[in-house]
């Protein structure tokens, strides 16, 4: 079984269409996924963030409106000193 860190979804509606971005890093503990889901959730657009703590990449997925622009979730995460690169 794998560990999958999650924040709970918001009620908040898609601004348009909804997609997942996905990318690999370098987050690989609970604490470093809660601090960087909560620091993302305040990004325009995103609805949902999980990281796989398992997968050899950890995975860190993105559930946001299509407005959310990959790149500035890779800045956001890269600000806090964690890698981060687009899947």
């Amino acid at each position: 079984m794998f560990e999958l860190a999650t924040l709970e979804k918001r009620t908040n509606p898609f601004i348009g269409q909804p997609q997942v971005l996905v990318f690999g890093s370098n987050i690989d503990s609970t604490l470093k996924a809660k601090v960087v889901q909560e620091q993302l959730a305040y990004l325009s657009g995103v609805v949902d963030i999980s990281v796989d703590l398992e997968d050899w990449e950890h995975v860190l997925r993105v559930e946001c409106s299509s407005e959310t622009v990959p790149e500035l979730v890779v800045a956001k995460v890269l600000s806090m000193g964690f890698r981060c690169y687009e899947l």
